[in-house]
């Protein structure tokens, strides 16, 4: 995080001052106890809402003033102190006055660096003047502001917007909406807008029938197969319809499905390896499902957070985005999305190697799955079948080598799934390549097998415009380092090279 923000400012990026804001000169464990009373958060809480473990803020608690965040946790304290209303920060100096720790609130109220925003008072929550590294990444409770920045993200996506292209976004920059989205309060009821077109259910059906058909055409293509148009959907129809005028329940199901295309299509954008504006898109649909009032719609905005965590790498917070949909969500959560919530879980906790924890996880997935009930579930979820089910036990299995558990899920998964989607197929039969010769010793027989494995993965694969397809590819190929004088391997990678030729 501290990294991400000097090389920010070492890019020449927009650095500002935002007036009427006090900041803390020096943070202790003293401070920021404070801080979470102030904002009346429990430790559990507190801890999501900054991105640090419950142990760390435990610490702080006891140990006061003789400890220190580390200064990327410091910027986050900031940002949390910034982002509290004003009888928070009354009872945060009040709390600081009492144990003779006034000092440390700085006079002047001017707010620290933040690189890359202009939070000038007269701009408003998600406009353009708050495009940046950080725009798109805040969580807006009101309809006014989230709408705006919302709109700011599709118009900078079309437009290929320089600060769009600024692609460096952490998981950890996601703590700070996931705390604030786990503590909110709800909405208020959508009502009426002074604009002149009226919404209908109708309209709203129409715009979840186009979200299905992108659906289908991310699954079967790729995710820059329709990108461009969902934005272009989301901005053009999208846009007009959530500033224009609706029944309570109209509103609820219209920022439902905006919420839906915005995370599909930040879906689109991580299979292209556009990471930070993927994330990007994840937040503003977590405004939209929490404007929405669906909290399990919410933490399936975090669940899919979750999944690109687990894919890049930052396994820790893929855990932490899990926990906090399944936590979000509650008793709103039907069976079959708790099911996925914990998969997502075990999925990060398999790739941290924590076999313990992820065995327990998947224990309460496969325990939710089999208490689904036929027609109770929301219609985003019907992409979590038998298929779907199996194939992230089959990713789990395979990060912990348990080789024989993985084949099987792999082959059920395969055995169940459609071929619409050709994407997961693909991806299931290369996690089924790697299992081969990912036992200690691999024979020759394995490796055989991994290469016909794969090469059938490629064929599967043909022409999807997926980069994560590719990432699979090369992942496996890189367990092949040490068998590189075998003629199928030669083979397999010929192949490889003919197939990138032709995408």
């Amino acid at each position: 995080m501290l990294q991400f923000r000097c090389r920010s400012l070492q890019l020449g990026l927009e650095t500002c001052f935002h007036l009427g804001v006090a900041t803390v000169v020096e943070w202790t464990g003293a401070e920021a106890t404070a801080l979470r009373k102030a904002l009346r958060l429990s430790v559990r809480a507190f801890a999501l809402f900054v991105g640090v473990s419950q142990r760390t803020v435990s610490n702080w608690e006891s140990m006061g003033v003789l400890t220190h965040p580390k200064a990327d946790t410091e910027a986050l304290l900031d940002v949390a102190l910034r982002q509290a209303d004003e009888d928070a920060y009354r009872r945060f100096k009040s709390l600081l006055a009492a144990i003779g720790r006034s000092a440390s609130l700085s006079d002047d109220r001017i707010s620290r660096v933040v690189p890359g925003r202009c939070l000038v008072p007269s701009a408003a929550p998600g406009s353009s003047a708050s495009a940046g590294p950080n725009g798109g990444l805040d969580f807006l409770p009101s309809r006014a502001g989230m709408l705006e920045a919302a709109q700011t993200l599709w118009v900078g996506d079309l437009d290929q917007e320089g600060w769009l292209q600024f692609d460096e976004v952490p998981a950890s920059m996601l703590m700070a909406p996931m705390g604030r989205w786990l503590v909110a309060l709800p909405p208020d009821p959508a009502g009426q807008t002074r604009h002149t077109r009226h919404v209908t259910a109708g309209d709203v059906e129409a715009v979840r029938a186009t979200v299905r058909r992108f659906e289908t055409l991310d699954h079967r293509y790729g995710g820059g197969h329709a990108r461009k148009a969902a934005v272009a959907f989301l901005q053009g129809e999208v846009a007009s319809m959530l500033h224009g005028s609706y029944t309570d329940r109209v509103g609820q199901d219209l920022f439902a499905v905006a919420a839906q295309l915005t995370y599909k299509t930040g879906a689109m954008a991580y299979d292209l390896a556009m990471h930070g504006t993927a994330r990007r898109y994840f937040v503003q649909a977590l405004n939209l499902a929490h404007a929405a009032g669906d909290r399990p719609l919410g933490g399936k905005v975090l669940a899919l957070a979750s999944h690109q965590a687990t894919f890049v790498g930052e396994y820790q917070e893929a855990v932490d985005l899990a926990r906090a949909a399944r936590y979000g969500a509650g008793s709103r959560a039907t069976p079959t999305v708790l099911s996925m919530y914990y998969a997502m879980e075990a999925r990060a906790l398999a790739s941290l190697g924590d076999r313990r924890n992820c065995y327990a996880a998947l224990r309460e997935a496969e325990r939710a799955f089999a208490q689904r009930r036929e027609g109770e579930d929301p219609d985003w979820i019907s992409y979590f079948d038998e298929a779907e089910f199996h194939d992230e036990f089959g990713h789990c299995f395979a990060g912990l080598r348990d080789t024989s558990e993985a084949l099987t899920h792999t082959g059920l998964a395969l055995s169940e799934s459609s071929p619409t989607y050709r994407r997961s197929r693909t991806f299931c039969r290369l996690i089924q390549a790697g299992v081969h010769v990912s036992s200690r010793r691999p024979r020759r027989h394995d490796v055989e097998l991994a290469c016909a494995t794969a090469a059938e993965a490629l064929a599967m694969a043909g022409d999807l415009k997926s980069r994560r397809v590719q990432t699979y590819v090369e992942r496996f190929n890189d367990q092949l380092a040490s068998y590189t004088a075998l003629p199928v391997v030669a083979d397999f990678r010929e192949q490889w090279h003919e197939a990138l030729a032709l995408t």
